[in-house]
Formats: structure tokens, C-alpha cells, sequence
């Protein structure tokens, strides 16, 4: 599997490409804005986006998804984030930004198994950040959203967030995983299960 890291929209979030080198059909992993840019990235990979997985539904890191469902691309998000994505609850008020409401075209759950553009992709519900947040495993490779980070983890002040949720998914979830999972999340530096297992302070939350 390759995977191309970008960063897009007015808060530098990150998205991923993830793709088979077989085959020319490619998953995205949220997309916080700059259709453009989305599509020149698919482009220089000589790859299609046909899947796009949401780990929330925060402005930052949706704000290109109608341009891109308006293409043809599925839309995969929780229920429990669907609110923030069809109403005013995706937080843009706080940058003025307009984003344009979507309605996901599959919602998943936890421990859902999804076979896309070639490979498996695992749902984990990991609520805390959002109440609707997942980490997706695709591998060794975990996309946590903000769920987690290098050295932190996600604001739990923003609407539905939820320090003890957060701390049970972290914990009970993330670091149940392979010490060598390479963790990409939303923002900054990729990490491993190992190196927030030792140095992350969500121990002392909750």
C-alpha cells in the first residue's frame, strides 16, 4: 500500500491517499478543503478517489467533501457525526467559513470491515474528540483523526467532546493495538502505538 500525505484547508489538517499499487482506484482520508489540490494529488498518483473515509465531522476536515460526492466519490462517516455534517454543528462559525452540507452515503460502526479500492479497512469507534470519531486501520497503519497525536490527543471542549470517552478509547482501543502501528492522525507528525503507549499524557485525563 502507498500512502500520500497532504495538508489542506485554513487549519493545515492532514489527509491521505491510501491505495493499492495495483490497482488505480484510491481511498482519501478526510479532506478539510482545496478540492483543487485533492484532485491534482489523485491526479500525480495516477489514481482515481473513489472511497472517502471521515474520522469526524469538524469543519477542518470536511471541507471539500460535497465537491468530491458531487464526482461520484462514497462517503463513509458514524451516525453519531452525521449532525455536524447536515446542520451548523461542524464548528465553521468559528473560522466564518462556509461549508456546503453533505448527507454520507454509508455510515459505519464499530468493528465494521470494509473492502475498498483493494484493501481492508477496520472502523474503530473511538468517541472522546467527537462522539461520532473513528480511527481507521488499514495494516500496520492507523488513521486516528483527533483522536490521538504525536505526543497529545484531541480538544474535548468542542460541543460533544468527552475527556473520559477519550481516555477509554485511547487506552482501551488504540494502545491495544501492535506496538510497530504507525499512527497518521489529523494533524502533525505520524506517531506509533509504541511511542504514545510510553510518552502520551492521556493516562493522567479521566
Amino acid at each position: 500500500m502507498k500512502i500520500v500525505k497532504f495538508q489542506i484547508g485554513p487549519m493545515r489538517a492532514n489527509s491521505y491517499l491510501a491505495f493499492s499499487e495495483a490497482s488505480n482506484s484510491a481511498i482519501l482520508i478526510d479532506a478539510g478543503g482545496n478540492y483543487p489540490k485533492i484532485q491534482s494529488i489523485a491526479h500525480e498518483n495516477g489514481v482515481k478517489i473513489e472511497h472517502l473515509l471521515l474520522t469526524h465531522g469538524h469543519f477542518d476536515h470536511i471541507g471539500a467533501v460535497k465537491k468530491l460526492q458531487d464526482d461520484g466519490v462514497k462517503v463513509y462517516m458514524h451516525t453519531n457525526d452525521v449532525d455536524k455534517v447536515t446542520t451548523d454543528k461542524s464548528l465553521c462559525g468559528l473560522t466564518h467559513l462556509n461549508i456546503d452540507k453533505f448527507t454520507p452515503d454509508i455510515l459505519v460502526w464499530d468493528g465494521d470491515r470494509l473492502e475498498l479500492s483493494g484493501l481492508t479497512v477496520e472502523v474503530i469507534h473511538t468517541p472522546g474528540h467527537t462522539s461520532g470519531g473513528v480511527c481507521y486501520l488499514i495494516g500496520e497503519h492507523l488513521f486516528s483523526g483527533d483522536t490521538i497525536f504525536h505526543g497529545s490527543f484531541g480538544r474535548v471542549d468542542l460541543g460533544d467532546g468527552n475527556i473520559r470517552a477519550l481516555r477509554d478509547s485511547i487506552v482501551g482501543k488504540v494502545f491495544t493495538l501492535p506496538d510497530n502501528t504507525i499512527i497518521h492522525p489529523g494533524h502533525e507528525d505520524d506517531t506509533s502505538v509504541k511511542y504514545e503507549k510510553e510518552y502520551n499524557p492521556i493516562y493522567y485525563y479521566g
